[in-house]
């Protein structure tokens, strides 16, 4: 049997194999199997192939989406240029990275999108956050990247006030915080500086409301979680697989 999968940690709180199991037999292909598979080292890697025979295709989710780069053999164009990778598939040369993070959050943004949304902030650095980053500065929006930790082009958590905060309407979580079974973590930011003009995302997307998106919500604040996202970068990595040989 043909295997797909999702590789990350953890996986427990993923919804990606119910959802490509319904893709799967919707298009008849009950010859493929999507499974999750916990990855906490990605050095790892090379035995769960071994471990998988047949397998030809990965999602790559938290905390992977940069590391695995080490074990490909190229990027896809888009992949390069925003320095993460959440699909990958085998090829002759060897593993192939694409992100189709792209493809699902520009999509699923643009409905919400209003022409206040000039200036966002972006909370977490990594693999999500650069395929946001990407995305926002495509739109034209001009973007922060706000960490734990300082480094170029970012600034950190105790920097923000309420102030800054109304200058940026559009907020993008890209962090873990909230994901279940942990639904009462949040990032710390000032709360006070959110308002109704405010456009609030978290890219987590299990629960379907987070603590994020309730203390947005209770500022007056738009509010959308990832699961258009989630739906939306998952079918284009059916149709990469599909376009491989698949």
């Amino acid at each position: 049997m043909i295997k797909l999968g999702l590789l990350g940690h953890p996986v427990g709180h993923s919804k990606s194999p119910e959802f490509f199991a319904g893709k799967l037999e919707s298009i008849g292909r009950t010859d493929v199997e999507y499974v999750s598979i916990d990855l906490a080292d990605i050095d790892d890697f090379d035995e769960v192939v071994r471990e998988h025979a047949g397998v030809m295709g990965f999602n790559v989710t938290i905390p992977h989406k940069e590391s695995i780069m080490v074990k490909l053999c190229c990027l896809d164009e888009e992949a390069e240029k925003v320095g993460a990778v959440n699909t990958i598939v085998k090829t002759e040369r060897g593993w192939k990275g694409y992100n189709t993070d792209v493809w699902g959050f520009s999509r699923s943004l643009k409905p919400f999108i209003k022409g206040r949304h000039e200036r966002a902030l972006i909370l977490g650095s990594g693999g999500a956050a650069k395929a946001v980053e990407y995305c926002l500065v495509r739109l034209g929006i001009e973007t922060v990247i706000v960490s734990r930790t300082a480094g170029e082009g970012k600034v950190v958590y105790e920097d923000l006030t309420e102030a800054a905060m109304g200058h940026y309407l559009l907020v993008v979580n890209c962090t873990p915080l909230g994901t279940w079974p942990e639904v009462e973590g949040c990032v710390d930011i000032p709360w006070g500086g959110v308002g109704e003009m405010h456009l609030c995302v978290d890219l987590v997307y299990n629960p379907e409301e987070t603590t994020f998106m309730k203390r947005a919500k209770e500022k007056g604040a738009t509010v959308m979680n990832g699961s258009d996202m989630l739906r939306m970068q998952a079918e284009r990595s059916l149709e990469i697989w599909l376009e491989n040989g698949l």
